[in-house]
């Protein structure tokens, strides 16, 4: 078991609409063409025959195979809804949603380059109603890069999503109805580092960090379109003695800016910590830390920072992991427990720390979800979204579909956050269950203007989503799922939305799949400010999809 890498942060830690996408789009495919030409001069080529995502869903696996896949795919989805516009009774307008979606998963697990791309370009039309044609765009893509062999590296992550602008304004099942509180989210990750040895005194490491978020026009009456936008950058250095010593030793120092654009705040923080690690046995790591910090979130402050930590690992099958830090702006802590089954996996957080806007909020989407949940034990990101994507696939989930309520802030803020989350997998039964419950405050002055926080010093979030799939044949399975999202704020008042969905996936052929459904949604608020909430509203919806791979 490795030791606990030092604590180097104080914290743990989305119009022009397709700058940011096509920036990220074009440059992941860009550094994966280069890797697909070095793969083909070694004599690697693409594998065709690779796993695939049927409209956003996969089927079928690489089996182990070595090497970049490349998958284009095409889905097309037919939805008739009662209440295209969310309205209260009365008022519905119903209409046909058709869903034009092609995209591509890219794959690399050998080489240079490893790593997940996956894009999927949504084209809406609406049927019946006024509403206007729309694009949306859906990207998930996680790569490192090893540019100097066990030396020179490069992270890149980006993601586009569809997120509600606030949680106290009108929640939505789905991102392809009229709701005002829903925006296109798009974050750029970029993180060079380099690794080495100092002789046999130390091993380092030296990492720059940069993130973006930009977020298209929303209708909320909470800002201007940037209201959600910033940058953030780091650079840490990290010195640990060399691997293998009962007692070691660890050093580090970190940086941090947080610009947002909406109201021009600058966040810095910089940490400064020196730590000991004790394993006394194969199972147990523990450690201490403490150093210097200077923050700004109450003015510029700098103040001594101290903290324990350990991690033991039981079984090959279980990690439990803990960690308490002081702040002079609030003590973070992290308490997490993550066991593995042969059919069921479980893990379990409770933590505080603080929020930056490029933080997620909220449980995300299916997909997020699941990737979390099986980092511990799938490491490998390729591999890990092939399970995540073969299990949505059989439950007949949409990997974009999103799980849980969130908002777009623009201030950093203080979270607790508890997490539960719960995956049965078996011949023939398919269970996952999670819920969360966060209560966020934010950290200084009340953000200028716009934002949830800029309303209320506390906001509670609570989810919770439960699914169940059943093979009926090798080529059919019957799921059905039951959300439910609940906020709430001091003095703002609080919503509910509650949404319960069945449908049926059939493999009609080795590259076609089929999917029907329906979908029930309720909602209810309590909002006391005006141009947030409304009067809430039902909503049903059946749906088809036909999705092919290439």
């Amino acid at each position: 078991m490795s030791a606990m890498t030092p604590m180097t942060r104080p914290f743990v830690a989305r119009r022009r609409p397709l700058s940011l996408a096509s920036l990220a789009a074009l440059g992941a495919l860009a550094v994966l063409a280069h890797a697909s030409a070095r793969g083909q001069e070694a004599g690697t080529g693409v594998d065709a025959n690779a796993s695939a995502a049927v409209g956003g869903k996969a089927s079928g696996s690489t089996g182990g195979r070595k090497g970049l896949s490349v998958t284009p795919r095409v889905s097309v989805t037919e939805t008739w809804t009662d209440n295209l516009t969310l309205a209260p009774d009365g008022a519905r307008d119903k209409a046909f949603i058709t869903a034009i979606s092609p995209g591509i998963t890219i794959n690399s697990n050998s080489g240079w380059l490893r790593g997940v791309f996956d894009y999927t370009l949504d084209g809406l039309i609406y049927t019946k109603s006024p509403e206007k044609s729309r694009v949306q765009n859906q990207l998930n893509t996680k790569l490192t890069g090893e540019l100097v062999p066990q030396a020179l590296f490069v992270d890149v992550t980006g993601n586009i999503s569809q997120q509600s602008m606030s949680a106290f304004g009108q929640q939505s099942p789905s991102s392809q109805l009229d709701s005002p509180n829903r925006t296109e989210t798009r974050t750029l990750q970029v993180s060079p580092y380099w690794r080495g040895t100092l002789g046999q005194f130390a091993t380092f490491e030296l990492r720059a960090s940069g993130q973006i978020r930009d977020s298209s026009d929303g209708g909320t009456g909470l800002g201007t379109a940037s209201s959600g936008d910033s940058k953030e950058g780091q650079l840490s250095l990290n010195l640990r003695g060399p691997q293998g010593r009962t007692l070691n030793w660890g050093l580090s120092a970190t940086t941090q800016r947080v610009h947002y654009d909406q109201t021009g705040v600058d966040n810095r923080t910089s940490t400064a910590l020196g730590s000991l690690y004790w394993i006394p046995d194969v199972d147990w790591t523990l450690g201490v830390n403490a150093g210097v910090e200077r923050s700004d979130y109450f003015g510029k402050d700098t103040t001594a920072v101290y903290g324990v930590n350990f991690r033991w690992t039981p079984t090959p099958r279980t990690r439990i992991d803990g960690d308490w830090q002081r702040h002079s702006y609030g003590n973070s802590h992290l308490l997490s427990l993550e066991h593995r089954m042969s059919q069921i996996s479980l893990r379990a957080v409770n933590s505080q720390s603080v929020v930056t806007a490029n933080t997620p909020s909220g449980l995300g989407t299916n997909y997020q979800l699941l990737d979390q949940q099986f980092q511990a034990s799938e490491p490998d990101p390729v591999k890990r979204d092939q399970l995540v994507r073969q299990l949505l696939a059989l439950m007949g989930l949409s990997p974009d579909a999103i799980t849980g309520n969130g908002f777009i802030s623009n201030a950093a803020s203080l979270q607790r956050r508890t997490e539960v989350s719960v995956a049965y997998n078996g011949q023939r039964l398919t269970a996952t269950l999670s819920g969360s419950d966060s209560t966020s405050s934010r950290l200084g002055l009340a953000p200028t203007g716009t934002g949830d926080l800029s309303l209320t010093d506390r906001l509670r979030m609570r989810g919770a989503s439960v699914a169940l799939g059943y093979r009926l044949t090798p080529l059919s399975t019957a799921s059905v799922s039951y959300t439910r999202q609940h906020s709430s704020g001091d003095g703002v008042g609080s919503t509910d939305m509650k949404s319960l969905q069945a449908n049926v996936a059939i493999r009609l052929g080795p590259r076609t799949d089929a999917n029907l459904g329906l979908r029930h949604t309720t909602s209810t608020d309590k909002v006391f400010v005006a141009n947030l909430g409304g009067s809430g509203y039902r909503e049903n919806a059946l749906f088809a999809s036909l999705s092919q791979r290439f």
